[in-house]
């Protein structure tokens, strides 16, 4: 049923911060926004990251695409069903989401979403404002007390499936890539970090020096996760934002068959590389 990971979007109490970031550190294009609203480009998306500064949002919001309106009447129902409380939005929000429907929802943590109809594409290329060979955002990691009760939903109610856990950690996917969405188990729940994908190691390797040069901190990597094969790096924003760039994503096939890894680091890192993301540490 969803056809794509889309956007996420983040409260910002001031936006040249996270323009700044994004643009000249990450490698994002601007896109149109407001006064208040900021948005930006990975790919031919009308945008991938939304900075919100109206005070609307009071957590991350990641958007998924469904194709059809009468695809979120299915949604609302199956969600309810469980507990949960959807919540059609308006034209008006819609409209200015640049989208033709959508609703809203929590997941069981408190982690919000939006399942948006037809979202629009821009016919001009991506133009980068850095070239960190971004191709995409590939994947969204959350902060979850209970990610197997969450990932229930999206199994359960969006025909997601579930491709490889490590320790109480989980990864689902909705098409031929590995994972789309990552679930952590911690004591909170919230965005963990942003996925973008890179060309290649060298796209990674060239970020790590400029990185390292304008002095932004490094979080984990470079490394490669053992269960999806992907090389990473991941890197701190403001507001305790934390952006990875990743490569080599493994594609899987429908017989694929969900691996249970433990709960050690080298489950996370199959390079052991030096972690300051307690999610993604593991219990030695």
């Amino acid at each position: 049923m969803i056809e794509q990971l889309r956007f996420v979007r983040l409260p910002a109490t001031g936006l040249d911060e996270y323009g700044q970031f994004l643009c000249d550190t990450v490698g994002l294009q601007r896109a149109d926004g407001s006064d208040d609203i900021a948005r930006f480009r990975s790919d031919e998306r009308a945008y991938s990251v939304e900075c919100d500064a109206t005070g609307a949002s009071d957590r991350p919001v990641v958007g998924l695409s469904v194709r059809y309106e009468t695809d979120l009447d299915d949604i609302t129902g199956k969600l309810t069903e469980r507990g949960l409380n959807p919540q059609r939005l308006s034209p008006e929000h819609c409209a200015s989401k640049l989208y033709r429907d959508a609703l809203t929802f929590d997941d069981h943590s408190g982690n919000r979403f939006e399942i948006v109809v037809r979202p629009e594409n821009k016919s001009q290329r991506y133009f980068p404002a850095r070239d960190a060979g971004i191709q995409a955002i590939t994947s969204i990691d959350l902060r979850s007390p209970d990610p197997e009760r969450d990932m229930a939903i999206w199994i359960e109610v969006f025909g997601a499936q579930a491709r490889d856990f490590a320790g109480d950690c989980g990864q689902l996917g909705f098409d031929e890539q590995h994972h789309r969405l990552g679930y952590y188990a911690s004591e909170t729940s919230g965005l963990l970090s942003v996925n973008f994908e890179v060309g290649d190691l060298n796209d990674i390797m060239r970020s790590k020096y400029l990185l390292a040069n304008r002095q932004v901190r490094i979080l984990d990597g470079p490394g490669r996760d053992p269960a999806s094969g992907e090389i990473f790096l991941y890197f701190q924003g403001p507001d305790g934002l934390i952006v990875s760039y990743t490569t080599e994503m493994k594609h899987v096939d429908s017989d694929w068959i969900p691996r249970q890894f433990g709960n050690g680091r080298l489950s996370f890192c199959m390079w052991n590389s030096d972690v300051l993301i307690p999610e993604r540490a593991g219990v030695e």
